[in-house]
């Protein structure tokens, strides 16, 4: 799996099983066949909670007046990233799971928005934010994949 981690925009989703709406969620398999029974053990929730270490140490180069603003904001979509997608899956529900997953994806863009906000107020540079729109490029991606393949289940 770790050549999936490396190249997270490859990374492909399946179902094992086909759930009807409303019907639980207990179990998912990974590309590689590794059954998923916890939220925990998702790729989009471990690449997720890796996104919470960069931008708490890109925050810390904020000035302090935006201690409320950007850098609060920032580290509050950032930590919504992956307990959207737990909250989801704690549920049990497919229909709660995309709606997890689809706020994780609206956290992720805002996030984005952010960043690119801080670069243009010079608050830091693109070579400070690169790193991190690379990684919420590929989470984004994987999202999306899983998304889909939820959907297609219906």
């Amino acid at each position: 799996m770790e050549n999936m981690t490396n190249d997270p925009r490859k990374h492909d989703w399946n179902l094992n099983g086909l759930y009807e709406l409303g019907e639980t969620i207990s179990v998912v398999a990974e590309p590689d066949g590794h059954k998923v029974t916890n939220f925990k053990d998702l790729w989009v929730w471990k690449t997720g909670m890796g996104l919470l270490k960069p931008i708490y140490q890109v925050t810390r180069k904020l000035p302090r007046e935006e201690l409320y603003g950007l850098t609060s904001q920032l580290r509050r979509a950032a930590v919504s990233v992956p307990s959207n997608i737990a909250e989801g899956w704690g549920r049990n529900k497919k229909g709660y799971l995309l709606l997890g997953i689809s706020y994780s994806r609206g956290s992720l863009h805002e996030i984005e928005t952010q960043l690119l906000a801080c670069v243009e107020l010079d608050f830091l540079t693109h070579e400070d934010i690169q790193p991190l729109l690379d990684k919420i490029a590929g989470i984004s991606t994987g999202l999306l994949r899983f998304m889909n393949n939820l959907e297609s289940k219906r």
